[in-house]
């Protein structure tokens, strides 16, 4: 899957370029979600201290529209503190563009993967069952996956790289126990907690592939009879064959979604 689409000449622009793009785009975001998160410092301190602006109106609330709509940290050659606005919109535009551009990355991705197993499935020398199926769903599916996981996984190791600063700062104001005489405490308590809850994760949710591949072979099955039987219902789609096909279906999912459960539980 990953050949196919990384070491071909024909799709190294989307592959290499296109990757670019959206890590350029993912971290333009994180940085902006920094900037939020300085700018909630701001605004909270504003808030604590608007009871001195009792009897200053004027100022109170013109330093509440520099905090909030004011365009002035543009017109000033982007020097001083940006307002919400000047944060938000932006983000939100091109979180916007980002998600169209990594589903236009994905098809692609799937386009390259498609065409690179066809010739292969035309030349085989013994038919596999439910091979052109898996051609168009598994590629689909695994484009589904550049999508969502994909994306969501740069954008946490990214978000936490660009918080370590921050949270090596905030470490010589924050008492944690066993770790007070460690610079940068939070940090490594971060690492420490992330690192952990992966490992855990592992582990509770390492019965799910294999349930899922069960599922897969289940419901193909079913699909099968129902398929053979549009054309010949007299050998096929019997209400004997379909019920115990499709109690076969139940099981596997009360096993699928009890397992969730405690990953859920979990998460």
């Amino acid at each position: 899957m990953i050949k196919a689409f990384y070491k071909s000449k024909k799709w190294a622009l989307w592959a290499y370029g296109g990757g670019a793009a959206l890590i350029a785009s993912l971290w333009i975001q994180v940085q902006i979600t920094v900037a939020i998160n300085t700018w909630y410092g701001g605004f909270y301190n504003l808030l604590q201290t608007s009871a001195e602006y009792k009897d200053k109106q004027v100022e109170g609330i013109a330093l509440f529209y520099e905090k909030l709509v004011s365009i002035s940290y543009i017109t000033n050659g982007f020097e001083g503190e940006p307002s919400f606005a000047v944060l938000a919109f932006p983000y939100v535009i091109l979180a916007v563009l980002t998600g169209w551009f990594t589903r236009i990355y994905g098809l692609r991705w799937r386009e390259a993967i498609t065409f690179d197993y066809i010739p292969r499935w035309r030349t085989v020398k013994e038919e596999i069952e439910g091979a052109s199926q898996r051609i168009q769903e598994d590629c689909n599916r695994f484009a589904r996956i550049v999508e969502s996981l994909g994306l969501q996984v740069v954008r946490a190791v990214m978000t936490l790289v660009a918080f370590i600063p921050v949270l090596w700062g905030l470490s010589e104001h924050v008492t944690i126990p066993f770790f007070s005489q460690i610079p940068g405490s939070l940090v490594w308590v971060t690492l420490a907690v992330s690192m952990g809850g992966l490992v855990i994760s592992w582990f509770v949710g390492w019965k799910l592939p294999g349930l899922e591949y069960n599922n897969q072979k289940v419901e193909a099955a079913f699909r099968k009879d129902l398929v053979l039987g549009e054309d010949d219902k007299v050998q096929y789609a019997q209400p004997d064959t379909i019920w115990s096909l499709f109690t076969g279906i139940k099981f596997n999912y009360h096993r699928l979604y009890l397992h969730y459960g405690y990953f859920d539980t979990w998460m």
